[in-house]
């Protein structure tokens, strides 16, 4: 099958109103169509593999079972090897942040331990949104889920934060993503394939764990990096930048977030301070990491 037959390139809008496999006003499915448009048209080689939820069940062959994506990803290309043809081929590996960073975070980073030339796309989009909306270690502060409802006060720790962890990692490549900013995505995509072995986590609206209108998943994908919760920026021959800045003037509080999902019904002001200071702590840990990694890597 080639890209122009893809279903995802059929109508424009089709991450609003979907098939049977998808929610309306789906984030992740949003920015698997950007993604994938971006590498099959940058990437004529590209072999896409990988399974999420969301993030184009009906177009991708599994790399591995739940949580061994990585192994999954090292017996394909040992496989094309095989056959000596891996330098035709391109792999990348699109999955989310359940099945790759929790149930199978040893597996993930073990393909970067060993150099494997291959791009992981993470549609982050904190939660097990595929079974019943569990938390899980990027679930952040306050929200509510299957376990941690609003009664209780929702989840009562931080979200891990594996796009600056991977910074430390033997990936060439780390960047963070958001489908609002559609050409910021599509850059990272193609700069992501173009230098393995790497890494790109692409913060994701969830309408089912989120409970949100769905014509509202740009508005949230947006206010995400507004409100400086999901800063975006990338990593790239020891060189860190901001690449998305955003001014004084379209700044947002982190409640203007907030309020247009469910899963913070729950939350009480000094649980907003929370998240405001943690936002503000991560920010500054940008600007420290932007200020000091400066120069590129000496070759």
């Amino acid at each position: 099958m080639t890209a122009s037959e893809k279903s995802f390139w059929n109508e424009s809008n089709n991450y609003f109103l979907t098939a049977t496999e998808q929610c309306r006003g789906c984030g992740s499915l949003l920015a698997a169509k950007h993604i994938l448009k971006a590498i099959y048209e940058s990437t004529p080689n590209a072999m896409v593999f990988g399974r999420s939820c969301g993030g184009g069940r009906s177009e991708l062959q599994t790399g591995g079972r739940i949580g061994v994506d990585g192994s999954g990803m090292m017996g394909i290309q040992a496989a094309i090897e095989a056959r000596g043809a891996m330098d035709d081929r391109t792999l990348i590996c699109l999955t989310g942040d359940g099945r790759a960073l929790e149930m199978g975070a040893g597996d993930f980073l073990a393909s970067f331990d060993r150099g494997q030339k291959l791009t992981w796309i993470l549609l982050d989009n904190q939660a097990y949104a595929n079974a019943g909306s569990a938390a899980n270690a990027l679930t952040p502060f306050g929200a509510s889920t299957r376990i941690f409802t609003s009664e209780s006060g929702g989840k009562p720790t931080m979200e891990r934060e594996m796009p600056l962890m991977m910074v430390f990692s033997q990936a060439r490549y780390v960047a963070t993503a958001a489908p609002a900013y559609v050409h910021d995505l599509a850059a990272k995509v193609k700069e992501a394939v173009e230098n393995q072995p790497s890494y790109l986590h692409v913060y994701v609206p969830c309408q089912v764990s989120w409970i949100y209108s769905p014509e509202q998943v740009v508005e949230l994908s947006r206010r995400m990096v507004q409100t400086g919760l999901s800063p975006l920026w990338s990593y790239k021959n020891g060189v860190f930048k901001r690449t998305v800045k955003i001014s004084e003037s379209k700044k947002r509080p982190v409640q203007d977030f907030l309020k247009l999902q469910r899963r913070y019904e729950g939350i009480t002001a000094d649980d907003i301070k929370v998240l405001e200071d943690h936002a503000r702590r991560k920010n500054k840990m940008v600007d420290a990491l932007e200020s000091s990694l400066n120069e590129p890597d000496e070759v």
